[in-house]
């Protein structure tokens, strides 16, 4: 029994804070769906950016519900059946189909546009993986409410689908904290400083942050060190759960502070819903349930107890013996399964790291990409990108002027005021990240088709477009504050 309460403190998920994780998934996909709506036609029609022919051509995904039609009204069709399976998965009403067909529309979605994806999508695809595995409708759900499931077996889940789960979220900072091999995060200490200069990224409070250079290296060893030996906070055998809900403390803020210093759209949300199945028991005990206790009572919404009538709960019938044998069998080949699950996510992240050959070919890795197990941590890894810019969408119109194709004023080559608001959200961002080097020039096109047709559906005949130029004003940031640039480049002219 002493082993066992020891890899239940190391790897056990408390009832409670699986379905606040479940919650905190249906949050995000909801967030995200909102977010993406904005840019549906754009980015999820043949009437934007990426024809679905192109995507069949180019990314040739095994199967995705978008590539059946390329209006953006089957898209908007598919982005309400998402929806609806999210608030359902937030309820807790038939969790287990909410959370596969979740899980289905979510890497259908992500299949149907490669070029607008960044790193909450691959926490999203992964998150939503040990979701469905995971019983998350046993506390807090429609499903224990009306009975459709049995109450939990005590506080805590312990299993080796517990234990994969655990496992994966130590990996995404383990594996980041190691492909963080370059100079600028081992011998310089100026990681943080490169990364908070990147306009593209920046908010205020970055920006301010970045004037302290002293700070900024502080934070680039703290950064690593936590990566790299942090996460063992969450499996310390001794200490209960406190130890875990410290790590939770540490990393859930490390997330928020990475909001709240650069624009990387929900990708802290994503990382911080994934991280409320770690709370430990602890966490309710001394800090959730007094608050709702004292929150109810001060509402008045504070209940007397279970009903008058309420006598104790039905005993669960004994299964025969013969019942018995195949449940066991069951739970054998289960547990074989999902240990072959864990080391297939352990191979594809160590084939990450640089240094050796591949371990899993090509072939092997569909299955992962398919399933939303693919992952790769390297964000500012071996070293931050020191390269900024934004972009100008220069058009020349019939009568000779030239515009802005975003705002409509005159075109200008002038930094904008603010360079991350003028890169729009994190999915725009990401396209035109994407689009920059040469391995997608074959994609500008069709942004500038598409910018030819907005432009023109919108503006009289006098004002048509004659042509559209993409211009890159690429910069660089250098060690000391100091900055190179910006040089435009002309990603792509079209006359129309």
């Amino acid at each position: 029994m002493r082993g066992r309460d020891t890899l239940r403190n190391m790897f056990g998920l408390d009832w409670r804070s699986l379905a606040l994780m479940r919650m905190g998934l249906a949050v995000t996909i909801l967030a995200d769906l909102a977010v993406s709506s904005r840019s549906l036609r754009a980015f999820y029609s043949d009437e934007g950016v990426l024809p679905v022919k192109l995507v069949r051509e180019n990314f040739a995904p095994d199967l995705s519900l978008y590539l059946w039609h390329g209006s953006a009204a089957w898209a908007a069709v598919l982005f309400c059946i998402e929806a609806v399976l999210a608030v359902m998965m937030l309820a807790g009403y038939r969790t287990k189909l909410a959370t596969i067909g979740g899980w289905v529309m979510l890497l259908c979605r992500q299949a149907r546009n490669p070029m607008i994806l960044f790193g909450a999508d691959m926490t999203e695809h992964i998150a939503m993986f040990w979701a469905v595995l995971l019983p998350l409708n046993r506390r807090y759900s429609l499903d224990a409410y009306l009975g459709r499931v049995r109450p939990p077996e005590g506080t805590c889940y312990l299993s080796m689908t517990s234990f994969g789960a655990v496992l994966q979220y130590m990996v995404i900072y383990i594996v980041s904290g190691i492909l963080k091999s370059g100079p600028t995060w081992h011998v310089e200490h100026s990681a943080v400083y490169y990364a908070l200069s990147i306009q593209m990224y920046a908010r205020p409070l970055g920006q301010w942050l970045n004037q302290h250079d002293t700070l900024t290296a502080w934070l680039t060893v703290a950064t690593l060190y936590l990566e790299l030996y942090g996460t063992v906070l969450f499996i310390l055998p001794f200490v209960r759960g406190w130890g875990r809900l410290l790590g939770c403390a540490i990393f859930g803020g490390l997330q928020i502070a990475f909001g709240a210093t650069m624009q990387m759209g929900l990708f802290w949300v994503a990382m911080d819903s994934f991280l409320l199945m770690l709370l430990p028991a602890e966490f309710w005990t001394w800090l959730a349930e007094p608050a709702g206790r004292w929150l109810a009572k001060k509402t008045g919404w504070e209940t007397s107890g279970p009903p008058p009538n309420a006598g104790p709960p039905t005993p669960r019938p004994e299964l025969p013996r013969w019942r018995k044998y195949p449940n066991v069998a069951g739970k054998i080949l289960g547990n074989l399964a999902m240990a072959g699950i864990i080391v297939y996510m352990l191979l594809i992240n160590y084939d990450t790291i640089p240094g050796h050959a591949a371990v899993i070919s090509n072939e092997w890795r569909r299955p992962a990409t398919d399933t939303g197990l693919e992952q790769y941590f390297n964000m500012f890894a071996p070293d931050p990108q020191t390269e900024d810019g934004w972009f100008l969408l220069r058009g020349t119109l019939r009568n000779g002027d030239m515009v802005d194709l975003r705002t409509g004023q005159p075109a200008s080559f002038d930094e904008p005021a603010s360079i991350a608001d003028s890169m729009g959200d994190q999915r725009w961002c990401s396209y035109f990240l994407d689009i920059i080097y040469e391995d997608s020039a074959g994609y500008r096109p069709y942004y500038a088709e598409y910018l030819e047709r907005n432009w023109d559906n919108t503006h009289p005949l006098g004002q048509q477009l004659a042509r559209v130029e993409i211009i890159y004003m690429r910069a660089l940031h250098g060690p000391n504050h100091t900055f190179a640039g910006p040089q435009p480049i002309v990603l792509w002219s079209e006359d129309f």
